[in-house]
């Protein structure tokens, strides 16, 4: 990349960000499985200046071209041919329609061109979705402004990863997009900026929580909440994030309350803590515990808040992993959660019914224990930064594996690497999903890299408020307990949406996003990457309990699901509609 001023590079880094999750999403959520795509030269060359693509400077790759049902065309370089749509990308965009010639897009040009390609495609337009994309944008801008003056290692620590995911969900349409309110500067409560916050906090009457642990007591669970020490002993203090208090204080409700003396506003005080890569779960590495609270401001797809419902199957779920673990281990293919012991909220007693759900979906708290402090801070990473991009754009890993190494890396050095990775990975994943039935989602976002100067020694996978039970054997771990209607149904998967979670989570999200990052100017190492997991999925169905038709199928070459993050967008819905499109697996021609 040539060398640029820094309001300059700064904006080309903002477009590259920006533009290259766009793509990841129109290839893998409709060039691919549309058959949209081709890695072949337009035939109609007209208007793309042979041997200047990028910058000024002469790139060499792959092409690849795309023509949408619309007729709206899209050409660029990439550096490998990849059925999963994951590549490196090397040149500027151009477009045409019709008969035009081709012409370079700039960001603006290229997000209209394609929010009405797919928008025409699906049928659906989301007017609102333009200018989230364009709000993210502008939010990677600023994250890179301040990232590269500060320059600090993004894998020095866990706080550290976890606040340095600069350009968030790599095939997200508008993956930094946060729609606050009553906010004036977000950058004082988002992670990329280092910012470290004392939380909002309430005193209540302590009869009106309800609070449920796994071998916690009452206390215990608020001295993790917050301090407790000068409280009477009737009271007791809550926290929120200070952009929930915020809301919560806006509401006639709470107002009202504040008046009568019910509730008590103490502002943001107590122990500093850093918001990780969520935003909403804060961190300290002195606090026993993460503090996941609600926040009901859409991030990316989802209102992060705390619904009443998955408070309940969060303790559920830790209870069954916590029975589990005592009792059949080697069930689990090596499974090391992360525990969430307790869960908390408030509401006054004599609320109405209508407000009762209101009030404990505003002050929900999940209690995450916190890791780091048996196995260090040092050695716990965020996989999404490990496999994410610097300011640059190139990946992290390489130089954290650089660092670790006494030698120069070699590729049968970043072979081991995958291969120790993959399968800490695949294994728990799969044991639950086969032998119990529970469906993790391992995102990125969600797995945590527990390493040994620099070489993998345990995956830790997080969340139990988004883990699932499946009908046909994970809904038994249940069965004798009195739950909810609404908490069961929040719980339960078919089988197949199961599945598809779960190979999206893998396959897509996770191993492919790894073998990218390793993969860096080495593409042809990819091939090896993904025969290396094609053995260690055979190993892992002989050790599995129950048949495994999915893996089968698989391991013969079926379809990999891959999530529709943009087509849900385009659809103005939530999260939880969003779809699964079939990609084509990287074994489908070597091993049938």
């Amino acid at each position: 990349m040539k060398q640029l001023s820094s309001p300059s590079r700064s904006n080309l880094i903002g477009d590259l960000a920006a533009s290259h999750a766009l793509l990841n999403c129109l290839i893998k959520e409709f060039a691919l499985p549309m058959s949209l795509v081709k890695y072949e030269w337009p035939q109609d060359m007209r208007g793309i200046p042979i041997g200047v693509f990028f910058n000024g400077e002469i790139v060499k790759g792959t092409p690849l071209y795309i023509k949408m049902p619309n007729l709206q065309e899209f050409f660029i370089l990439v550096d490998r041919q990849d059925c999963l749509g994951s590549h490196y990308y090397l040149s500027d965009i151009y477009g045409k329609q019709n008969q035009d010639i081709w012409q370079y897009l700039d960001f603006g040009q290229f997000v209209i061109a394609l929010v009405d390609s797919c928008s025409d495609a699906t049928g659906q337009k989301n007017n609102e979705l333009i200018e989230q994309i364009f709000e993210s944008r502008a939010l990677k801008e600023k994250i890179y402004n301040y990232a590269s003056k500060e320059k600090y290692n993004c894998l020095e620590n866990y706080r550290r990863s976890e606040q340095a995911l600069w350009f968030g969900h790599p095939t997200h349409p508008a993956p930094k997009a946060r729609l606050w309110s009553l906010v004036t500067d977000q950058l004082q409560y988002s992670p990329e900026f280092g910012s470290c916050s004392a939380l909002h906090q309430f005193e209540v009457n302590k009869s009106d929580l309800w609070i449920k642990a796994n071998g916690l007591d009452d206390n215990q669970v608020l001295a993790g909440v917050a301090d407790q020490i000068n409280t009477r002993e009737e009271r007791a203090v809550i926290s929120l994030h200070p952009v929930q208090a915020k809301l919560f204080i806006a509401d006639p409700r709470t107002q009202h309350l504040l008046k009568l003396g019910v509730i008590k506003d103490l502002g943001c005080n107590g122990h500093p803590f850093y918001p990780t890569a969520s935003i909403r779960t804060w961190f300290s590495p002195q606090h026993d515990y993460f503090i996941k609270g609600s926040l009901h401001v859409r991030i990316t797809n989802c209102v992060r808040k705390n619904a009443w419902y998955e408070l309940e199957s969060t303790i559920l779920i830790d209870a069954i992993f916590k029975e589990l673990m005592s009792n059949q281990m080697d069930s689990l293919g090596g499974f090391e959660p992360v525990e969430e012991p307790a869960v908390l909220c408030w509401c006054p007693s004599d609320a109405q019914a209508e407000d009762k759900n209101w009030f404990k979906e505003q002050t929900g708290i999940i209690l995450r224990h916190n890791f780091c402090k048996e196995e260090g801070e040092q050695s716990c990473l965020l996989a999404g930064t490990v496999f994410g991009r610097s300011t640059n754009l190139t990946p992290n890993i390489l130089g954290f594996l650089e660092e670790a190494s006494p030698k120069n890396l070699q590729e049968q050095d970043l072979l081991n690497w995958f291969k120790q990775y993959q399968a800490l990975l695949l294994r728990p994943v799969l044991f639950l999903f086969y032998n119990h039935g529970i469906v993790m989602e391992p995102h990125l976002q969600n797995t945590i890299l527990v390493h040994q100067q620099g070489q993998p020694k345990k995956i830790l996978l997080r969340d139990f408020e988004g883990v699932k039970l499946t009908s046909d054997v994970g809904m038994n771990l249940i069965a004798n307990k009195q739950i909810h209607p609404r908490v069961q149904q929040s719980m339960e998967y078919s089988r197949h949406n199961g599945w598809q979670r779960v190979c999206y989570c893998l396959f897509v999200n996770n191993i492919s996003e790894a073998i990218l990052a390793l993969t860096w100017k080495r593409p042809t190492l990819a091939t090896k990457m993904w025969d290396i997991v094609h053995d260690e999925l055979k190993t892992i169905r002989t050790e599995l309990r129950r048949p495994t038709p999915e893996l089968d199928a698989l391991l013969n070459g079926g379809p990999i699901h891959c999530k529709t993050n943009f087509k849900v967008r385009l659809a103005a819905e939530a999260d939880r509609k969003a779809g699964y499109v079939e990609l084509q697996s990287p074994w489908e021609k070597s091993y049938v």
